[in-house]
């Protein structure tokens, strides 16, 4: 559409407006077609096909002038044609012989201007004075005289005048009455939607007083929706008074109301109704809508003849609704969220008829051609629809309802996990994903239905970030379990994840892949022996002295992001607290096998460490770098490197500055690390939280113990052999001397 104000046409009021015929358009020209998103769009109103009811003479009159086209016979003396009747047949307007004169003739010049661009305010005036009699005096005529206003206000040029002259407001003041006749209001209607078309002017003048509550209360009268809407979107198009207005005046609640109806499915005044969400999306809050809003407007964006535009605009007033929490329980309470996995499926492929609310992968059949924006545009709907169900598959009451692997809607989401289409892979292993928060839940979706299977065949084959991102996150929530652990490492975890940890990798799936890693071996003697073992069996190749540990640590290396170089670091940390763990020391001949294999083959294991004790950010990472320390010292092959490591004067200075801290309850005897208390280094929680003072005075005190335990470890195993001042230097640090 080449205007930028959308024409209102005018439409004969139907008496069942669910028919899709309900109205029609008289006029000449070519119909606007609706509006395209997101292209600022205005309309301009057109005029009606409705019969003629004025008196036979009025009638004759209109004839002779050809009303229907008031820009060759002239507007004015239309209306001079009118008024003369409504003075003389109907008596609703009352002037002086001289006065009659005085209008018709100024009537007619002005016609006369108009081509040189003169549209005269006395013409203007005189129209408004004589309009006053008429609305007082409740004229037949003016129905009549609406609609030769209304169809002037199409035209730009008039817009200004009819405001200037205060014709807007006179039909503002019909519209409040509430007792104009559907006819009337049509016109009234249309005069003050076609004269707010890219005109501020007047749409302050339908905010002033808050006339525009009696526009939105239009929407209640469905006979007259074709017109309300077009109407409601000219006044509120790039005017943000009037959006504000309109939504503390119910219009957004009315709008779902008519969309929940079904009032305008499959016509055109629907593009328009569209247009309106858009304009509040960003505003409105849960008190200006519908309870039932979000499956209302899911359920609207699935009809089968839409337009892509208007599915987006749906699409996107549903979203706008699940970032608000209350709609997100409800969604889940009322198990409403099969509604938009069912769109996500419908956009795959063309709608199924189906008696079940299940959603089958049978129903997803092979994609039907779209032309390449449409397509885009779909995609990106769908993703977006996983974004928020993402969100609303992380709130408990989600995990709480669907806890049960048998319910129609998981075995859905476990079928996509093996099915062929990308976007719905990825939205089944987030979703299962947030579900997989609970013992129970992930030994079953393991144990019962082998869903790792089906996510490890994914991280070898399939190349989408997004989707190989979700699996990596996937897993590691499964692999919380114990139990599960043995499983993943069985099933080759680790080195299928390994193709992540090379330097050219996509930095959040290695961080997200060394996660994983990280979980899996955590507490898990099995998977920390195949952490060490060698890439190769060939013993000539350079690859059998590297181990899966290798490549983190080159990755630690190379990498340049912060959060990658953190995860390594904790991988170390959890290998060594296991090979120090009760479980390690019950099955003593692996345990210094492994512990071999990681001093021998990785000799620049302390650099992740020397990291997590100098780093001032985090400091639960700080406190895990001391125990690791302090528990690779313990052995002969430990101290070694943690030696080293301390000969970095920064890593020295850290320890000096860690064991001199101010604190007194602390004894310099201690002879065994202190484990960090936290969680962090067992479950998912975000490094990011910042602890309490009190929790972060305990772990002072704690990296101050565990300091010296390494202190006094090195003494003992490596005293002998340390240069004196070395030796001399260590023990005033355990000592206590500066």
């Amino acid at each position: 559409m080449s205007d930028a104000n959308l024409i209102i046409e005018d439409a004969v009021p139907s008496s069942d407006m669910h028919s899709a015929a309900a109205f029609q358009t008289s006029s000449s020209r070519p119909s606007a077609s609706p509006p395209t998103r997101p292209s600022s769009l205005r309309t301009t109103i057109p005029p009606s096909a409705e019969p003629q009811s004025d008196p036979s003479s009025i009638q004759s009159a209109f004839e002779s002038l050809s009303i229907s086209d008031p820009k060759q016979e002239g507007m004015f003396r239309s209306l001079a044609v009118i008024f003369r009747s409504a003075q003389e047949q109907e008596g609703s307007v009352n002037l002086t012989s001289g006065g009659a004169e005085f209008v018709w003739t100024t009537l007619q010049r002005a016609d006369v201007s108009i081509p040189q661009g003169l549209q005269e305010a006395s013409a203007l005036r005189a129209t408004r004075d004589i309009l006053e009699q008429m609305i007082w005096n409740q004229s037949h005529l003016l129905v009549d005289v609406a609609k030769i206003l209304a169809d002037s206000s199409r035209d730009a040029a008039w817009r200004d005048p009819l405001g200037d002259a205060g014709i807007v407001n006179l039909f503002l003041s019909v519209i409040a009455s509430g007792t104009a006749t559907d006819q009337l209001m049509i016109h009234a209607l249309r005069l003050v939607g076609n004269a707010c078309g890219d005109n501020d002017a007047n749409r302050q003048r339908v905010v002033s007083d808050n006339n525009l509550r009696f526009i939105v209360k239009q929407l209640e009268n469905p006979r007259l929706l074709p017109i309300v809407i077009p109407v409601l979107y000219n006044v509120c198009s790039d005017f943000e008074p009037a959006q504000r207005l309109a939504l503390s005046d119910g219009v957004y609640r009315r709008l779902i109301e008519i969309l929940e109806n079904g009032l305008l499915a499959s016509t055109p005044t629907l593009s328009y109704l569209c247009r309106l969400l858009d304009f509040f999306e960003d505003s409105f809050n849960a008190n200006d809508s519908s309870e039932t809003a979000v499956e209302v407007l899911f359920r609207a964006a699935g009809a089968p003849d839409l337009d892509v535009d208007d599915r987006v605009s749906l699409v996107d007033a549903a979203i706008a609704h699940l970032k608000l929490e209350d709609y997100q329980r409800h969604m889940v309470t009322f198990d409403l969220v099969d509604v938009p996995l069912g769109l996500l499926v419908q956009w795959y492929s063309p709608p199924r008829a189906s008696s079940s609310r299940q959603i089958s992968s049978a129903d997803i059949l092979a994609p039907p051609i779209r032309d390449a924006g449409e397509e885009e545009q779909l995609a990106l709907m769908r993703s977006n629809i996983i974004q928020i169900l993402s969100d609303v598959s992380a709130i408990p009451e989600f995990a709480a309802k669907y806890a049960l692997m048998e319910l129609p809607l998981v075995q859905t989401l476990l079928g996509w996990v093996a099915g062929p289409h990308t976007q719905l892979q990825l939205c089944s292993c987030i979703m299962l994903g947030n579900l997989a928060r609970s013992d129970s839940t992930c030994l079953v979706m393991m144990s019962g239905f082998s869903v790792h299977e089906n996510l490890l065949d994914i991280l070898k084959f399939s190349s989408d970030t997004q989707v190989l991102h979700s699996v990596l996150g996937f897993l590691r929530n499964l692999g919380l379990l114990p139990a599960n652990k043995r499983v993943l490492g069985e099933a080759g975890t680790i080195e299928i994840v390994s193709r992540f940890l090379s330097n050219d990798a996509i930095t959040q799936l290695s961080h997200a892949a060394v996660s994983l890693v990280r979980q899996i071996i955590n507490g898990s003697m099995n998977n920390i022996s195949r952490l060490l073992s060698s890439l190769s069996s060939d013993e000539e190749s350079p690859a059998h002295s590297k181990t899966y540990l290798s490549l983190l640590l080159s990755l630690f290396d190379k990498s340049d992001d912060v959060a990658v170089k953190v995860e390594v670091s904790r991988v170390v940390a959890a290998v060594l607290r296991c090979l120090h763990s009760s479980q390690a020391l019950s099955n003593p001949g692996l345990r210094n096998q492994l512990l071999h294999r990681l001093f021998s083959l990785h000799l620049n294991l302390c650099q992740p460490l020397s990291m997590m004790v100098t780093q001032p950010r985090w400091p639960i990472i700080r406190s895990e770098g001391w125990f690791a320390m302090a528990l690779a010292s313990r052995t002969a092959e430990g101290s070694i490197a943690i030696d080293t490591a301390l000969q970095q004067v920064e890593v020295f200075a850290a320890l000096e500055a860690t064991i001199h801290g101010d604190s007194t309850l602390i004894s310099a005897q201690s002879s065994s690390p202190v484990a960090v208390t936290s969680n962090a280094a067992e479950s998912p929680e975000s490094i990011d939280s910042k602890p309490s003072a009190e929790y972060e005075a305990e772990m002072k005190a704690k990296d101050r113990e565990n300091a010296m335990v390494l202190v006094n470890e090195l003494l003992k195993n490596m005293g002998d052999d340390m240069p004196d001042v070395r030796r001399s230097v260590f023990e005033d640090l355990l000592n206590g001397r500066e």
